[in-house]
């Protein structure tokens, strides 16, 4: 399950009650239910024209608001993935179809639209939503209709323990344990003997923050005060001054970008810099052309590396510090977008959401090789677990055929994704090791190399 962390009742970000929407949720509930019981083999019932074999996944992604830019970036890779299984033969003969809605930047307008692809579209595989506000509000839904949800976005919220009662997450990018660790060892790498933070009122940014403070304590650091901000704010200039007067050798930033570019503006304005890391949300389009020219500038931050981890130099287990890897398959795979999207070329997260679909794909082929063809969301859960932790090869995203071919016939097999070669721990969380590290410069991400980091990648 996970963790839900605004209490019913509480305001979300845009200012509305979490439980607002419950009485749509019980007229959806009639509405499915008034008709024929729910596919949940295929997703549900097929338009007039569409192939009612198809085996639906659902997908609500930020086409307007505030994280409007990626919206049509993060979809365009996941239409991609969907024409490579139904050209590989899809998943058992049947093809994958996408159903797309529009979170709206994670309003309650965004969660409506999700609760109808849940309900009156009946998905039952379920890629995002990107924004951890919206995936918090749905897990009673998730548990409720047996969805398998996997979650690719980087403010996605950790998956927790699966049970057989419902419902079941898969996390594909890193946790909010090992981008706090991550952050934690690179800025003592760099010489930063005290940190403080500014933190968003939510449960991602907030593990972020206290797995960031207790491992840079750990390392040696010292941890000064730090400040909680909440979203909507009429100003943050209050909030952001006394964090930097706390005195701290840099100061790490995890809120949302909007948040992130009121507070760094009106300090500009007041004549204040700080010394700041950022967390994984600000690594986004847009967010340093929204903010005063070289108010950053020296910033600090780290990102997933779309290297696989057989494209990097091979350490001792116990090693920590900068590594050598090549691109080849990041190249490739951008090169591969562009040729499909017009010179488009796919965003980080694109890379994880193509990923998504493969997964769920090769999953389904592999719980059918093991006599359910039509898994609940923990069985399906548990085959994409099974096939890679007992793979000897890994199938490659250039070849979905054989990988297709190879788990029909029972034989597991690991995925060497668009963006990672991936392992999950028992909860079903991608483990990184890898990232890469970036400083701002002249308005822009300028990238510092490829580290490698040697935190527990326990589950939050």
């Amino acid at each position: 399950m996970l963790d839900p962390a605004v209490a019913p009742g509480e305001p979300s970000r845009h200012g509305s009650p979490r439980r607002s929407a419950t009485l749509l949720r019980w007229v959806a509930r009639l509405l499915s239910l008034s008709g024929a019981a729910l596919a949940v083999a295929c997703g549900g019932p097929a338009a007039d024209g569409e192939d009612e074999d198809a085996i639906v996944i659902g997908a609500v992604l930020p086409f307007t608001g505030e994280d409007s830019t990626i919206g049509q970036n993060l979809e365009q890779a996941m239409l991609l993935a969907v024409e490579d299984v139904n050209r590989a033969g899809g998943v058992n003969g049947h093809p994958l179809r996408l159903i797309s809605r529009d979170s709206n930047s994670g309003s309650e307008r965004g969660l409506q639209s999700l609760l109808e692809l849940l309900y009156d579209k009946q998905v039952a595989y379920l890629v995002g939503p990107e924004e951890n506000e919206l995936a918090d509000e749905i897990v009673p839904d998730i548990k409720a209709l047996d969805v398998f949800n996997v979650l690719p976005g980087y403010a996605s919220p950790s998956a927790s323990r699966v049970g057989t009662r419902g419902g079941a997450w898969l996390r594909l990018p890193p946790s909010a344990r090992a981008w706090g660790c991550s952050v934690a060892e690179l800025a003592r790498e760099n010489d930063v003997r005290s940190a403080n933070a500014v933190v968003a009122q939510d449960d991602f940014n907030q593990g972020i923050a206290s797995n960031f403070g207790s491992d840079f304590v750990r390392f040696g650091g010292e941890l000064l005060s730090s400040i909680t901000v909440r979203a909507g704010q009429a100003s943050y200039l209050d909030r952001a001054e006394r964090a930097l007067e706390a005195g701290a050798d840099r100061t790490l930033l995890v809120v949302n970008p909007t948040v992130a570019s009121a507070m760094i503006t009106e300090l500009a304005v007041d004549n204040h810099r700080g010394s700041w890391m950022l967390g994984p949300t600000l690594h986004t389009p847009g967010f340093l052309e929204n903010i005063p020219y070289r108010s950053l500038n020296g910033a600090k931050l780290v990102s997933p590396t779309l290297s696989l981890t057989s494209e990097c130099e091979q350490f001792p287990e116990a090693y920590r510090g900068p590594v050598e890897c090549t691109h080849d398959n990041a190249d490739a795979f951008r090169r591969y977008y562009q040729r499909r999207w017009d010179g488009d070329s796919p965003f980080p997260q694109a890379h994880f959401y193509y990923d998504a679909v493969v997964l769920i794909a090769m999953g389904l082929q592999y719980a059918s090789a093991q006599h359910t063809p039509r898994p609940r969301a923990y069985q399906l859960h548990a085959a994409v677990l099974e096939m890679t932790d007992q793979a000897t090869k890994r199938g490659k995203w250039q070849d979905l055929r054989s990988a297709l071919e190879t788990l029909a016939d029972g034989t597991p097999l690991g995925y060497a994704g668009a963006a990672a070669e991936y392992e999950f721990d028992q909860f079903g969380t991608a483990e990184h090791l890898i990232f890469n590290s970036w400083h701002v410069e002249e308005g822009v991400f300028t990238d510092d190399g490829t580290y490698r980091a040697r935190c527990q990648q326990n589950p939050d």
